[in-house]
């Protein structure tokens, strides 16, 4: 079993078969066949049936299935790409809706491309024509939908236009997955225009409404228009998910909660705050904003963790997902070769009789930074402060597990410094407890604040950083770090 798969899903009147020629093209890939399994759904799809205690299932009931399917056969799965024929396009366009409709956007981070050969988004001029003669006699409700803006299509792209195409996060209804629509150049039942839809991300391929998806041999563009297509879905980002926003208080949301997040990253800094003796040192601190795994020259970046010490997973956008994911080794197209992060983790906790037990608040483990030693960055320390609430998704904040975290992590980083003779001199920190945890800003930076100063008082060499991705917690913290410093240059001065 691969890390990735496709689920061909085929058109009217067709079955898996269609993508035999594709398939047996793309197995003879290396770069496709050795990192996904091929999936085939099915269903029924006939002219005409006979048989009254059969009825032809319509494209609501088909979506339905296709979800079934998906949720039973991709578990074991990181990433899934959807291939479409025809009306297979407006099958999986409705799975996606339905799953929005019914607020389970965040079910669909795992798929990571849509690609639809064919599919007939305005409709099919020339099924028109023949429905003339053919509707009284057939019936069929998977026809009917392809008649030229049909309501529920148009409501359907309309759904997930606005909460796939143009989505910016994954929440509850969204989730940014990419679509691209290739049409055939000669087909004359679903035509270039109808094709392309609304979606903005299109192409035309050589061939007829059937043959458009039977490639005329390993360098047709056929196959290399799909594994392109492939090789972006194992590259492409998961999405960023959307939490209450960590502001003060912390149930408060901006309106504009995508705006807000900083995707390069900001700095601030040094912000020089007297430590130690009076008239003696002062410490460099500064503040980091957009995605934690673009800091650089950092010897120890810290991440907020829950009382199990388990990582959060590669595509979450919290601290540990992104330090977990860009700490791993992986291959060209983004598959994960090793999970160095976790690994670690994993055998710090097997070897500290840990594993599956839950550790004290504050408890701080530490492992190699992995690829992110490219970025100067010489280790992760996992600071275990949120405690799940047993029956329930959410997490629960001991206030003094952060003290003691912190001054955890001086302590460990003067052990491996002194026994491993590591150079560490700078230490990055994140909000403790204010994503899920629920704390404020304000409440987790003084509880970070009091016992930092009490280690620095005691060794000012050490270089501060702080990091957030949010643009409204970036503003507050500078705000709050600027404030300090005048307060402890004024304190200073009067011991001086």
């Amino acid at each position: 079993m691969h890390q990735a798969a496709i689920v061909f899903v085929h058109g009217l009147f067709s079955s898996p078969t269609t993508w035999t020629p594709l398939q047996q093209e793309m197995s003879e890939i290396p770069a496709v066949s050795d990192e996904y399994d091929f999936l085939f759904f099915e269903y029924a799809t006939r002219p005409v049936t006979w048989n009254p205690l059969r009825r032809m299932p319509d494209l609501d009931t088909i979506a339905e299935s296709l979800r079934g399917f998906i949720g039973d056969l991709t578990t074991g799965y990181e990433r899934v790409a959807l291939i479409t024929h025809s009306q297979g396009g407006l099958v999986a366009q409705r799975y996606l809706s339905r799953m929005l409709l019914a607020g389970r956007g965040r079910e669909l981070a795992k798929i990571r491309r849509l690609v639809m050969f064919a599919c007939p988004n305005n409709g099919s001029d020339l099924f028109l024509l023949a429905r003339r003669g053919l509707i009284p006699m057939t019936r069929n409700s998977q026809e009917r939908e392809l008649k030229p803006l049909q309501t529920s299509v148009l409501e359907t792209q309309r759904r997930v236009i606005d909460g796939i195409v143009r989505a910016s996060e994954v929440a509850d209804a969204s989730c940014p997955i990419p679509i691209v629509a290739y049409a055939g150049e000669s087909d004359n039942v679903v035509v270039p225009s109808s094709a392309a839809g609304f979606f903005p991300e299109t192409g035309v391929l050589p061939g007829d409404h059937f043959s458009v998806i039977k490639p005329g041999g390993p360098n047709s563009r056929l196959v290399h228009a799909v594994g392109k297509e492939l090789a972006r879905a194992l590259a492409e980002p998961f999405p960023v998910e959307a939490h209450p926003e960590a502001d003060i208080p912390h149930r408060r949301r901006p309106a504009h909660f995508a705006a807000d997040v900083l995707t390069e990253r900001e700095m601030a800094g040094p912000i020089n705050i007297p430590t130690g003796a009076p008239g003696g040192h002062v410490t460099a601190l500064y503040l980091h904003g957009g995605p934690v795994e673009q800091l650089r020259n950092v010897d120890i970046l810290v991440s907020s963790e829950n009382t199990y010490l388990q990582m959060s997973q590669f595509f979450k956008p919290s601290t540990s997902g992104s330090l977990r994911r860009a700490a791993a080794e992986k291959s060209g197209g983004g598959q994960i070769l090793e999970d160095v992060a976790g690994d670690h983790l994993s055998a710090w906790l097997r070897s500290h009789g840990s594993l599956g037990l839950p550790v004290t608040g504050g408890t701080v483990a530490p492992t190699p930074a992995g690829a992110l030693s490219k970025r100067n960055v010489q280790r992760i320390y996992h600071a275990a402060i949120a405690a799940p609430i047993s029956g329930t998704n959410s997490y629960g904040i001991d206030p003094q597990s952060i003290p003691r975290a912190v001054h955890n992590i001086f302590d460990l980083a003067r052990q491996e410094r002194d026994e491993q003779g590591l150079a560490l001199s700078s230490i990055c920190f994140p909000l403790f407890g204010a994503g899920r945890g629920g704390m404020s800003v304000s409440e987790s930076f003084e509880l970070i604040w009091e016992p930092l100063m009490s280690e620095l008082a005691e060794d000012p060499s050490w270089s501060i950083h702080f990091t957030t991705r949010r643009k409204t917690i970036f503003d507050l913290l500078h705000e709050r770090l600027r404030a300090k410093k005048r307060a402890y240059e004024q304190i200073a001065q009067e011991r001086g």
